[in-house]
Order: C-alpha cells, then sequence, then structure tokens
C-alpha cells in the first residue's frame, strides 16, 4: 500500500557522515547524525539546467522520497469475509382437509404463523450475532493499522534520517582516499583528493600526517576507513571536514578549496491521509415486512370452483394491503438506495482504482469567473491508426471541471477537443476560432494528453498527433509541429500562456514504443522555440522519457499531479511544477528504471496561475 501525507518535510540542520575505506570501491554503506530537531518547511525552487537529463541530485531527491514512503507505508489489515445476509424460507401454503373441521384447520394456521414467526426471530438474532462479530474485527484491525501508522509519523524524523542515508550510498556510494597522493615533508603535509565509488563527487584536500608516519601511511591507503561529514542547512548539504581513520589513530583532511556543495534536496511526501478511511459496518438488522411473517396462501377447499373464489378473495387483500403500504415502502427503498449509495462512495474512494478528482474537487472552493481567461484542451485516448493512450480522455474531462472551477474559466470560454472531436480539422478551427477572440491581457491555458510524434526526417522534430493522423505521415501537416502550435499562442494577442502537456515526443507512451515494426528506441525530440517571456510550458518528461499512465487513480501519471497541484492551490507556475515534478518522478520510480518520468518545464516558470 503506498501511504500519502499533505505537507512538505525540511530537516533544518543536519550531520551527514559517509564511510569508506581509502583506495578502493567497497559496497556503499554510509551513516547520518542528527544534531538538531525535525521541522515542517517549504520546498524550494529547483532549477534544472538541461531538461534532458537527470543529474544525480535528481536521483537523490527521488530515492529519497521513494525510500521515505516506501518506510512509511503499512499493509492494509485483511478483513474477515462479511456474513452473507440469510434469504427467509418460503412460506407453506395450506388447504383443509376434506374432513377436517374448519376450526381446527384455522388452529392449524395460527400453530404455522407462530412457527415461522418463531423461525424468523431465530434467523434474525443468528445474522446479528455474525454481524456483531465481524464488525468488532473490522473496528479492532483499523485501530490496529493506525496506531501503526502512528508510530510511523512519530518516527518520522529517523525514517528520513535513513531514507537519506542509503539514498546518497546508492547515488554516490563510498568515500575514499584517492592513491594518487603528494607529500610536503617540509610542513609533514600529504595532498590529494577524495572521491566516492560512483562517482560525482571529489574533493581537494590537505592531510597532516607526521614525517615518520608518512611512508606507513600511504602504503597502507586500503585500510583507511573514510568519513565524510556533511551538514545539511538551508536545504544544502555542506562539506564540514574529512576524518580519515587506521589502526584507531585519526587524521582530519582539510579542504584546501572552497567548500563542496551540492543543489537543493528536497523531501518531498505526497499528499493524502495516512489512516485508513473508515470501513463502513454492516448493520444487524434485516430488511423484513410484515408481510415477510405471513404463511402461503391458504384455501378452504380442495374444490377447483371454490379455490379459485378463495384465491381471488386473498388477491383483494393482498391490494389493499399494497396500497396501504406503498408509501411507507417507497421511503424505506429510499433510504436503503441512499445508505447504498454512500457505501459504494467510500468504498470507492477506499479503492486503488477509483478517480478521485471528483470527490475532492467537491470541497474546494471555486474562484471568480474571470472572462479574459481562456482553456484550449486537446486529449486523444482512441486513435484511428494507432494504439491508444489509456485514461486520456478521462484526465482532460477533470482537468476541464478542475480548471474552470480552480482559475476562474468560464464554459464559454472553454473549447473541449477529445477523441472524435479532436481530429484535425477540428483542432485547427477550433483553435483558430479562440484565438481570434482573444484580447491582449488576456490569459491562455493549453492541455494536450495524447501521442507526440518526433519525425526522424526533420532531425526529431516533434509533433502533436490528432485523432485521425497516422506516425507515419504526421509530418504532411506542419500545422501540428510543436514548435507551430506553442507560436500561435505565444503569439496570439494573450499576455500570458500557460501549457501542460501530457507527452514525451519520444516517440511512445506508456512504455511501449509508438511506430510499429521498429526497434524499441527512444528518441530524443528536437527543442522547440516560443516567447519564453510570456509562455510557460510543463511537460510530462523529459528526453528519450515516455509518459505513464496512472491506474490506481485512473489517469495519465503527469495529468494526475497538476490536478492535485491545481485543487491543493499551489497559485503560482514554479510552485506548481515543484510538486508535480516531486510527485510524478517518485511515482515512477517506484514503477521501475525503464518507467522514469521527470517533469521538465520551458519559459517563464514565475508566471502565476
Amino acid at each position: 500500500m503506498n501511504m500519502n501525507m499533505n505537507r512538505v518535510v525540511g530537516l533544518s540542520f543536519i550531520v551527514v557522515m559517509i564511510s569508506g575505506c581509502g583506495g578502493n570501491a567497497p559496497e556503499p554503506t554510509a551513516s547520518f547524525v542528527s544534531t538538531s530537531t525535525h521541522q515542517t518547511g517549504a520546498q524550494k525552487k529547483v532549477i534544472v539546467k538541461n531538461p534532458y537529463e537527470v543529474e544525480n541530485k535528481e536521483k537523490l531527491s527521488a530515492l529519497t522520497n521513494y525510500l521515505i514512503n516506501k518506510d512509511l507505508s503499512v499493509a492494509e489489515p485483511t478483513f474477515p469475509q462479511k456474513p452473507i445476509q440469510p434469504q427467509l424460507p418460503n412460506a407453506k401454503e395450506l388447504i383443509k382437509g376434506k374432513y377436517e373441521k374448519t376450526a381446527d384447520f384455522e388452529a392449524r394456521v395460527e400453530v404455522e404463523k407462530t412457527s415461522r414467526i418463531k423461525q424468523i426471530k431465530a434467523i434474525e438474532v443468528e445474522y446479528a450475532r455474525d454481524v456483531q462479530v465481524y464488525n468488532s474485527e473490522v473496528k479492532r484491525l483499523t485501530a490496529d493499522y493506525n496506531t501503526k501508522v502512528a508510530l510511523k509519523q512519530k518516527d518520522i524524523k529517523n525514517i528520513t534520517l535513513q531514507a537519506m542515508a542509503k539514498a546518497y550510498s546508492a547515488v554516490y556510494g563510498k568515500p575514499y582516499l584517492d592513491k594518487a597522493l603528494k607529500y610536503d615533508p617540509d610542513n609533514e603535509r600529504f595532498y590529494g583528493f577524495v572521491k566516492s565509488t560512483k562517482g560525482g563527487f571529489s574533493e581537494s584536500v590537505a592531510i597532516n600526517v607526521p614525517a615518520q608516519e608518512a611512508e606507513n601511511f600511504e602504503k597502507n591507503l586500503n585500510s583507511l576507513n573514510t568519513k565524510v561529514v556533511f551538514d545539511y542547512a538551508d536545504d544544502k548539504l555542506i562539506l564540514k571536514n574529512i576524518v580519515l581513520e587506521k589502526d584507531n589513530r585519526s587524521y582530519v583532511a582539510m579542504l584546501s578549496d572552497s567548500s563542496y556543495k551540492s543543489e537543493n534536496i528536497s523531501v518531498a511526501i505526497n499528499n493524502g491521509s495516512l489512516n485508513l478511511p473508515v470501513t463502513p459496518l454492516l448493520s444487524s438488522s434485516l430488511v423484513i415486512n410484515s408481510t415477510d411473517y405471513a404463511i402461503g396462501e391458504i384455501n378452504y377447499s380442495k374444490d377447483p370452483e371454490i379455490a379459485k373464489l378463495q384465491k381471488q378473495k386473498f388477491e383483494l387483500e393482498r391490494r389493499v394491503n399494497k396500497k396501504n403500504s406503498s408509501q411507507k415502502k417507497e421511503a424505506e427503498l429510499k433510504k436503503q438506495k441512499i445508505a447504498l449509495e454512500t457505501q459504494i462512495t467510500l468504498l470507492e474512494q477506499k479503492s486503488s482504482g477509483a478517480d478521485d478528482i471528483g470527490i475532492l474537487l467537491k470541497d474546494v472552493k471555486a474562484h471568480t469567473t474571470d472572462e479574459t481567461k481562456w482553456l484550449f484542451i486537446v486529449a486523444i485516448e482512441n486513435y484511428d491508426f494507432t494504439d491508444p493512450v489509456a485514461y486520456s480522455a478521462n484526465s482532460a474531462r477533470q482537468f476541464e471541471k478542475v480548471a474552470q472551477k480552480r482559475l476562474g474559466i468560464s464554459e464559454k470560454n472553454t473549447r473541449t477537443l477529445i477523441n472524435t472531436g479532436a481530429t484535425s480539422g477540428k483542432i485547427r478551427y477550433y483553435m483558430q476560432d479562440m484565438l481570434a477572440h482573444v484580447k491582449s491581457g488576456d490569459t491562455i491555458y493549453f492541455y494536450y494528453s495524447g501521442h507526440g510524434v518526433p519525425v526522424a526526417s526533420q532531425e526529431n522534430t516533434p509533433y502533436m498527433l490528432a485523432q485521425d493522423m497516422s506516425p507515419d505521415y504526421v509530418a504532411n501537416d506542419e500545422k501540428f509541429k510543436l514548435q507551430n502550435i506553442y507560436q500561435s499562442f505565444s503569439g496570439s494577442k494573450a499576455s500570458k500562456v500557460v501549457a501542460f502537456v501530457d507527452s514525451c515526443f519520444s516517440g511512445g507512451t506508456d512504455n511501449q514504443v509508438l511506430f510499429k515494426g521498429v526497434a524499441a528506441t527512444r528518441i530524443k525530440p528536437k527543442s522547440v522555440t516560443f516567447d519564453t517571456n510570456k509562455m510557460v510550458v510543463i511537460s510530462a518528461g523529459s528526453g528519450t522519457q515516455y509518459s505513464n499512465k496512472y491506474d490506481a487513480k485512473s489517469n495519465r501519471l503527469f495529468s494526475y499531479f497538476v490536478m492535485r497541484g491545481l485543487l491543493n492551490n499551489n497559485i503560482d507556475t514554479q510552485r506548481l511544477y515543484d510538486y508535480v515534478k516531486s510527485n510524478v518522478q517518485e511515482k515512477s520510480y517506484e514503477m521501475g528504471a525503464s518507467y522514469e518520468q521527470v517533469p521538465v518545464y520551458t519559459g517563464n516558470i514565475g508566471l502565476e496561475l
């Protein structure tokens, strides 16, 4: 079970100590030592210099977050099987015997009625007992689960430190003193470099070693235990000192250059609740009407004609009873319907495959409608000439609702083109029509979910694939060249353009290649240009990565966290991007190495939403 928590965790001051043996590259281990309290902080701005490369700092951040959430997870309890509501026994049909007196027959009828009432009451009691046992076990298991979650949350500091230690070791490896040393006998000092077994770390150091110990020190570098001590302050790792240990003797390595500083490593834990949702308990009452207690048909004669008349009599009585109880029955059925709908909703929220965007949207405050804002949505799930893009249509419909409510976009300023509504002709027409109405000072929001195609004959120039287009012939219509799409928006009268593109333009999606009969090679698309002062594009992934679906939420992975970010009131593009990148990167990490997805942005990330 993947656990979520609605906050960002920051570590104000941590001492990190990473140990290793000098000269070799043994298996990586690391230890972190904390010297301060754990407190909540805001996530810092992350600058991605090259959007098509995932650097060590990003791997470190993603792995740290993944390990934190993994350690926070608690397996959901397995609830016992629900008691099955019993079926009431069929009522008997009583017929007066040929030689039976009427008084005796009526007495027999009363005995049968009493017997049926006792039988139904016994069934009720047994079912109520089974339900009580079930409900008690559900309550116990839920309370036990939430207790375990609370203990995990209480230990969040140690969990975070351990996650950072494991992540740092996995990314950088173990520190060691490089064998290429120079010794200054006059000052009794070695000069060299401390490096890491996996690369990415190299620091120039000076080590004071007495002359009588220098030769032995250099000969036995492999036996040195190298400890690199960092401070973690203001979201940066700062190298404080390096200690070399040998035979219970310590040598302090002084930094000969300026202190090493890593990039920002923020620890973000996804929003949501860690506690188990309240499980609907069963009612111990069976739905039993007064008519259920009635015994079967009563015939005062075996004679067909008499029985027929008797049946008509009882039918009339039933109709009268039915008419009198119809209003009560209707109210009861309505009550049962509401209870069932409530239970279904709770179960859907608890289900891993439930799309919860609509439910979350109900609880957020609507933005005042702003007629200067425009929304243009294109989403294709089912193509005519290539594979579908799972959940694309659902994500688009949900994004429309989220954007309209959270950003204040009116229905008349919205153009939503999905599946057969997103053919090449319709996209061209509605885009031209909308841009003709956009005025100076207006804002355009663009959302695209579908295939992105890099055209090899044009140096992998990226194209947007309309519903009726083939990936093999997409270059026949340059209107759908991504460069031209972006420039149409940035070159319009609008003063601000914010684009969300759930497509990676690497020749595939969901870890599947787009071009049939072609080896599964990931293609790096050619970069595009537009007015970067008034437009920002936040894309699903970088370089050769594929965009992923998010089965657990029946949405596209990138689109889901864009919507969650908007619902969480991230009011500027920088905050929204930081939130989306952190969550998408972490979720894709859980899927496996080949699914790695790191959202990127191009343009003015400082724009307000």
